[in-house]
């Protein structure tokens, strides 16, 4: 699929636990997308359910014991009794791990294979030093530390509207100003966007080729954005009068101590080398993915010199940031004033993610890009952090997550621990979950683009109660905490809704995703289409079944329904487009989650626009059917047809005006595709 939905942040988008988009935990599941789109498109039968979280195949997790000391001996232990099991069962084929505390490197360890042979060479294995590994979205954060570089140097105004430092225009929709803070945040209010183009590497292009519309009011709605953040990036080349890539090497990088690391594309002569090649579930490589929001997910790095990136934060390093910008960057960047209750779920800083586990504040970030996820987190207070990166997705959609959190937590339960979640005990509870249980769509979706009216069917977030006031998202049990507040039993997910005039309009969970409410007509879409996909397809194989049958009646003699009409062939034409347009559709789908899951390969996708084009054409010809289909009915009624040309004039009109509404409901036919 494309990049812009592949790539994903901290969490994935369903689990609603942050990118639930991580609504999600990678976002179409391999084979098993391709199932549920062909009983989508077939059967309409395609039921909104969350993601469940398995952790099988991973060792237990420890309980919080707090008799573990933080030394290169013990994590060292932890670690080798740990990992390789995990890797093996999940099938991923390599990984790198780095702790810090108090500005020393704890130990860097590597696991696996940095290149497991497949493609006929000679495996080698991970070299803890010297191995390199894509970050993906961990890139945000050197990108984020440049841009308040520029405004603590009085370049950038944090809070000013950002057409101040662009040289083009992007679409407004709301009268509120546009600033550096909502980019950093996710909070400007872009859809997702749905980039086909493969091999970018421009970044002025990328930002100003086909932007995403703006659906949210700036610094309302969280919802992750990698385009915000390229954006942000375009700003540091903009005002630095550097390119992006050479700014962020010389102010960020190389004074981290992140020497062997680079937002290069391809890399540099001397370093690729010690780059392996990233894996599918299925264990092929990955080719080197070229990216244009390279601000936002191009960073490779080794795991020395991510350790030394984590002194460097952690020491409030003096050669990056002030130490009151760096307080900055860790702490609430919107605050309650601006999203209400939804804060108590975990807020963004700036270009941080508020990771806290057992009451102890934690902040980091996450990356994914196909065949490489990441993440580390930082103890501030503790001043402690921990880096993991593995080079395989896994064997199935949430290996490489289940096992990366996995990791996080077992860290802070065995060297961190806190009180276990309990439950507020109010006897209000199971009312407000109550409120709260239902059906909703992840705020990080395409929402103004064709691609609107598969978003409820595909992207589903689905919040059940669970009749003690709790709440359930697939397996993951949460607890009330304090009124409209629910945490994850034992992790650090959690739930905080908005509530007007007694109704929840928005569910925060986590820093940078927010759940809205699914409506009626999104719920009707998948609904529709299948409904209408049957109808056409029963109309379409009855129109030669009547013909053979009305054959056969002249041959014996029988008397015969008059001949069909030339509006009644017109007619039937357009359902036969409107049924061209159903099947253009899934293939298209089936494609997107063809690549997605590394069944086909990562070639350009250009060729898809002309197809989705050729999808709203026929679209469009069906809606016009509406009207000569309308004309048959009532002329079949007034001739008197026989009741089998009546009852298939009527089913034929009801499949195209259903048909219509669908695409006008989910935006088929607008002219801007976000591809």
């Amino acid at each position: 699929m494309p990049r812009g939905w592949r790539r994903l942040a901290v969490f994935p988008i369903t689990r609603a636990g942050e990118m639930t988009m991580n609504a999600t935990r990678n976002v179409m599941r391999r084979a098993k997308a391709l199932v549920v789109l062909v009983l989508l498109a077939s059967l309409s039968l395609l039921a909104a359910c969350g993601s469940t979280s398995s952790s099988a195949g991973l060792p237990p997790r420890e309980p919080p014991s707090g008799e573990h000391q933080l030394t290169a001996e013990d994590v060292n232990a932890w670690l080798d009794g740990k990992l390789p099991d995990a890797l093996k069962n999940g099938d991923i084929p390599g990984a790198v791990v780095s702790v810090v505390k108090d500005g020393q490197v704890v130990t860097t360890r590597g696991y696996g294979w940095a290149d497991t042979g497949a493609s006929g060479g000679q495996p080698v294995a991970v070299d803890p030093q010297k191995s390199l590994f894509r970050l993906a979205s961990i890139s945000k954060i050197p990108t984020s530390i440049a841009a308040m570089q520029l405004v603590e140097q009085g370049k950038v105004d944090l809070d000013a509207d950002i057409s101040a430092y662009l040289d083009f225009e992007i679409e407004r929709r709301f009268d509120e100003p546009l600033t550096l803070r909502n980019l950093l945040t996710h909070s400007a209010g872009f859809e997702e966007s749905i980039r086909m183009a493969q091999d970018e590497t421009d970044l002025e292009a990328y930002v100003k080729t086909n932007p995403p519309v703006q659906v949210f009011e700036p610094g309302t709605t969280p919802g992750y954005s990698n385009y915000g953040m390229a954006l942000a990036g375009y700003i540091v080349q903009r005002v630095s009068g550097q390119p992006f890539e050479t700014y962020v090497r010389e102010h960020v990088l190389d004074p981290a101590g992140m020497t062997s690391s680079t937002y290069e594309q391809p890399l540099p002569k001397d370093m690729t080398g010690s780059l392996g090649p990233g894996h599918t579930s299925t264990g092929e490589e990955v080719p080197f993915e070229l990216m244009g929001d390279f601000p936002a997910g191009s960073l490779t790095a080794s795991a020395p010199d991510f350790a030394a990136f984590m002194n460097a934060q952690l020491s409030r390093s003096p050669k990056l940031l002030r130490e009151e910008t760096w307080e900055q960057m860790w702490s609430p960047g919107l605050g309650e004033e601006r999203l209400g209750n939804r804060a108590k779920a975990g807020e963004m800083g700036l270009g941080y993610f508020d990771l806290s586990r057992h009451g102890r504040r934690v902040v980091g970030h996450g990356g994914d890009i196909v065949g490489w996820h990441s993440q580390f987190e930082l103890y501030p207070e503790e001043n402690t952090g921990i880096f993991i990166s593995y080079n395989g997705d896994g064997n199935d959609s949430d290996s490489s997550n289940n096992l990366r959190e996995d990791l996080a937590q077992g860290f802070a339960d065995r060297y961190f621990p806190g009180e276990t979640v309990k439950a507020s005990g109010s006897k209000d509870s199971a009312e407000r979950a109550r409120q709260v249980a239902g059906s909703y769509v992840p705020s990080r979706v395409p929402w103004a683009s064709f691609a609107a009216a598969w978003v409820p069917a595909l992207f589903p977030a689905t919040i059940e109660q669970t009749g003690d006031g709790g709440l359930k998202d697939g397996e993951t049990q949460y607890v009330e905490v304090e009124p409209w507040v629910w945490r994850q039993v034992d992790g650090r997910s959690a739930f905080a809704a908005q509530v007007k005039d007694g109704k929840v309009v928005s569910l925060s969970q986590g820093p940078a995703l927010t759940l809205i409410p699914m409506t009626p007509v999104q719920q009707m879409l998948a609904p529709v289409f299948g409904i209408c996909l049957v109808l056409l397809l029963v109309v379409t194989v009855a129109w030669p079944i009547g013909a053979l049958r009305r054959r056969r009646a002249l041959k014996r003699g029988r008397e015969v329904d008059a001949a069909v009409s030339w509006l009644t062939r017109v007619a039937r034409g357009g359902g036969a487009v409107a049924l061209a347009s159903q099947v253009t559709w899934i293939v298209i789908l089936v494609v997107f989650a063809a690549v997605q899951s590394s069944i086909v390969g990562y070639g350009s996708l250009a060729w898809v626009l002309p197809v989705v084009r050729g999808a709203q054409v026929l679209q469009a010809l069906g809606v016009v059917a509406v009207i000569p289909a309308a004309a048959d009915l009532v002329m079949s009624l007034r001739r008197r047809a026989g009741w089998r040309r009546v009852a298939m004039s009527a089913v034929l009109l009801a499949a195209l005006v259903a048909l219509a509404w669908w695409a006008w409901a989910g935006n088929a036919l607008v002219p801007r595709l976000g591809l």
